[in-house]
């Protein structure tokens, strides 16, 4: 009896332990160099570097040229870099960017 209360616990314990881990997070949009290129409304424009396959970090870089190193952050859905108040937030197919100095709104990955 004592067996199998123990392997009910294992098993509960292991059901338990595998529920409670994080689905694996989005993998933002790239092309084989590691960046995506974005036009945006009224001309604006930018470019998300990223620091690896499976990136933690990405430098956004705007159309005038200023540069914004940003940190990945766990989300519910898609992937999200921020950092000193720009956020760049996709899914996939649509993005989000908030905080920069140019207002990079409607923006859509350019194609190849």
């Amino acid at each position: 009896m004592k067996t199998f209360a123990l392997t009910g616990l294992v098993l509960a314990t292991c059901v338990i332990a595998g529920s409670a881990m994080a689905a694996p997070t989005a993998q933002p949009p790239m092309n084989s160099f590691n960046f995506a290129f974005y036009t945006c409304d009224n001309g604006a424009a930018f470019r998300i570097s990223y620091d690896a396959d499976a990136p933690t970090k990405a430098t956004l870089t705007t159309s005038d040229n200023k540069q914004h190193p940003l940190k990945r952050e766990p989300v519910a859905n898609g992937a999200q870099f921020s950092d000193q108040g720009v956020m760049f937030w996709t899914d996939g197919t649509s993005v989000v960017v908030k905080g920069t100095q140019i207002p990079l709104n409607n923006c859509k990955l350019k194609a190849n």
